[in-house]
């Protein structure tokens, strides 16, 4: 409800919040008949085509395939590679099992253009041999295109297994399809390598005999030079980084004669020391022979000397003693005279064979000098070399790889081979019981979705506030029977909606409840004629004296619905008849008095434009608290804005869930153009559809007015 200060100050009502899934209960509600019938014809239609349907029966074959060259890195970024390039990997897989290509040569080994049970299952001619190659073409394309249409891939999650399946109306068919796919997919990615391999190997055969060529060549001038310089090499070595050395015979006698020249040189070393050692006497006492004899002399001579202790010079003992030492005396002279002239010798032998080994190491070191001068250019001729068997040894390596890679497995193997199906697997008659149903609830909500979209109507009353601009003064429910009769029974849901009206009316005025109140509505039968039945019996029942006047003198109702006469009425009195208190008509049983509209004239707008109305107005004024006018509707009628200026105020009808905004808007449009004072709107006929907004009251009622409404 609506306070006078709102209305006064034209403040309009917010929507009320209302639950998306109240809304959506609400319009199924409101359009089951449809919803229904939508359902009913989509379960139709799946049973019809579950029944129709031909039988398939399903054959799987699974494959698995393993990656070429499978990354096993702990590196993160490697990591993440490897795995972009296997995705990639298998997508490549998935579409070459879905490939065009593939299913030519399934047609191909299985002879399917010759296969009755192939050309059966799909109603294709045989091949005849009197087809020309364009038919045999389209024949074929025509399998070819059965066969994708038929062909389901389903990899495995997580796994390198991928299923491969059939579904035909012949289960030995389905079968025999997807073992055939399978094997000729296996065939086919051996036969993609071996075609790949084969043209590197007729490629790198010919770069191959170009560089043996080469080498060759390049290998017969090195030799050539070298014989025509007399560089004799006698080894070689490659080293890692590709390059060879070498070693000629001049260097390896350079190294020979190097070493032994420095033994030589030892060697005179050692004669010149010993030689030296001699001179000074320390090589006599450091000669070994000579060093025992010296050491036996000592011996007996300490003998000698014990023997004399005792024994006199002439004792036999001391005799055989002193001859032994003479003796021993002479050898040591004699073997020292001997090492002298051997160390002599020696020291001369190895000066000479020093000096023999230096002038044949000067010799060879000129020849030496002499063939690096000349081994430039033979040089150029070794790194030539190097660079072709380099060349030539990295070819026959990739050559052999390929060669091993063209004969290497396959990558892709049959896990499960297609066993032939015992029972189909379409159609599934639950499932398309299931899913036509949800097809039929889907349709059935877009559809009403869509005329709830397309419906402009006032669903929640509160909305004439944010729309149009108008405060609610009352929301009046849809019924069952006449107003006329029910507004009578203060205890029915239609006059406490009535009374709620009233007690709004008397807020919005400093004088109360407005006293000339004009009722109109954008178009016939929204309820406006009602409402102002109803409502002068309200007010009627609190103690007012009220008086309905019937202005709708182009299709009056109001007679109609009280069953009374309308011989006399307003458009006798603004025709020039001043006998009101004729044309007011009591009416007891309701409690209020009422004119009707009288006899149709030819020309209402002009009657309704006089002056005669307003003194009809201010007369009806001084005898009544409450003046109400029953007014035509808006749209295409010039009367209701004619008489919209002679009253306190306007109460405008909306007819709930039916009334479009359009209509509503130009008809308000008209109204403030002309002056007219607006109260407020009354929502009309508010019923089971607007429950969700608070407005169903609860009663289960079902609005029917009756013929007599359809002049509302």
């Amino acid at each position: 409800m609506v306070s006078a200060t709102d209305a006064d100050y034209g403040v309009q009502d917010e929507p009320s919040g209302v639950a998306i899934v109240e809304q959506l209960w609400t319009a199924a509600l409101s359009h089951r008949n449809l919803a229904i019938g939508v359902i009913l014809g989509a379960l139709l239609l799946g049973l019809l085509a579950t029944f129709l349907a031909t039988p398939q029966y399903r054959s799987t074959a699974r494959l698995e395939i393993l990656p070429d060259a499978p990354v096993a890195t702990s590196v993160e970024g490697q990591r993440d590679k490897a795995l972009v390039n296997e995705i990639s990997f298998y997508n490549t897989q998935y579409s070459l099992l879905q490939s065009e290509s593939l299913a030519e040569r399934v047609v191909r080994a299985g002879n399917l253009l010759s296969d009755k049970d192939f050309l059966t299952a799909f109603k294709m001619e045989n091949v005849d041999a009197s087809m020309s190659s364009a038919e045999r073409r389209n024949l074929n394309g025509d399998a070819v295109g059965i066969l994708l249409d038929r062909l389901s891939v389903s990899p495995v999650r997580n796994s390198s297994l991928v299923d491969v399946a059939f579904a035909t109306p012949s289960p030995r068919l389905s079968a025999k399809l997807a073992n055939l796919w399978g094997q000729q997919f296996q065939q086919a990615s051996i036969d993609r390598r071996f075609a790949a391999t084969s043209d590197a190997r007729k490629y790198l055969e010919a770069r191959l005999q170009t560089l043996r060529r080469n080498l060759e060549s390049s290998e017969r001038s090195l030799i050539n030079y070298g014989m025509s310089k007399g560089i004799v090499t006698i080894s070689s070595q490659t080293g890692a980084d590709g390059r060879t050395q070498t070693q000629t015979l001049v260097a390896s006698d350079i190294a020979g004669i190097s070493a032994a020249l420095s033994k030589a040189r030892e060697e005179r070393i050692a004669a010149e020391a010993q030689l030296a050692n001699e001179m000074s006497g320390i090589a006599a006492v450091n000669a070994p022979t000579i060093g025992a004899l010296r050491q036996k002399r000592a011996e007996l001579q300490a003998e000698l000397a014990q023997q004399r202790t005792i024994f006199a010079d002439d004792y036999p003992a001391v005799a055989s003693l002193r001859a032994q030492i003479a003796n021993l005396d002479r050898s040591i002279a004699a073997e020292t005279a001997r090492s002298s002239q051997g160390n002599r010798e020696a020291y001369q032998a190895s000066v000479r064979r020093e000096r023999d080994l230096q002038n044949e190491l000067d010799n060879l070191t000129q020849r030496y000098n002499k063939q690096q001068r000349e081994s430039i250019e033979m040089a150029i001729l070794q790194r030539e070399v190097d660079s072709n068997r380099q060349l030539y040894d990295g070819l026959l390596q990739r050559y052999k790889e390929i060669g091993a890679a063209g004969v290497g497995t396959n990558n892709i193997s049959v896990v499960d081979a297609a066993k032939i199906a015992d029972r189909p697997s379409s159609p599934r008659l639950i499932l398309n019981v299931a899913l036509a149903l949800l097809a039929g609830i889907g349709l059935a909500g877009g559809l009403i979705f869509a005329l709830e979209k397309i419906d402009s109507s006032v669903r929640d009353p509160q909305d004439v506030g944010v729309r149009f601009g108008l405060p609610l003064l009352g929301a009046i429910p849809e019924v069952s029977g006449h107003p006329a009769e029910l507004i009578t029974d203060k205890k029915s849901a239609i006059y406490e909606a009535y009374f709620s009206l009233m007690t709004n009316l008397s807020f919005l005025t400093t004088h109360g409840a407005p006293r000339s109140i004009m009722l109109t509505s954008s178009q016939p039968r929204e309820g406006k004629s009602n409402s102002s039945l109803c409502l002068a019996t309200v007010m009627a029942g609190v103690g007012k004296s009220v008086i309905l006047v019937d202005a709708d003198v182009r299709n009056p109702s109001q007679n109609e619905y009280l069953g009374i006469p309308n011989k006399l009425g307003l458009s006798h009195y603004l025709a020039g008849d001043d006998n009101i208190d004729a044309m007011i008509a009591e009416l007891p049983k309701h409690g209020f008095s009422i004119i009707t509209a009288g006899k149709v004239p030819p020309n209402a707008a002009e009657l309704l434009g006089s002056e005669r109305l307003d003194d009809l107005i201010a007369e009806l004024l001084k005898r009544y608290d409450h003046v109400l006018i029953d007014s035509p509707p808006l749209l295409g009628l010039a009367d209701a804005p004619l008489i919209a200026r002679r009253v306190e105020g306007v109460l405008f009808t909306i007819e709930a869930n039916a009334t479009k905004q359009r209509p509503i808007s130009n008809a308000l449009i008209r109204l403030r153009m002309s002056g007219a004072k607006i109260f407020g709107a009354i929502v009309t006929k508010v019923g089971a559809r607007n429950q969700a907004y608070g407005y169903g009251y609860g009663y289960g009622y079902g609005f029917s007015y009756g013929k007599e409404e359809q002049k509302g």
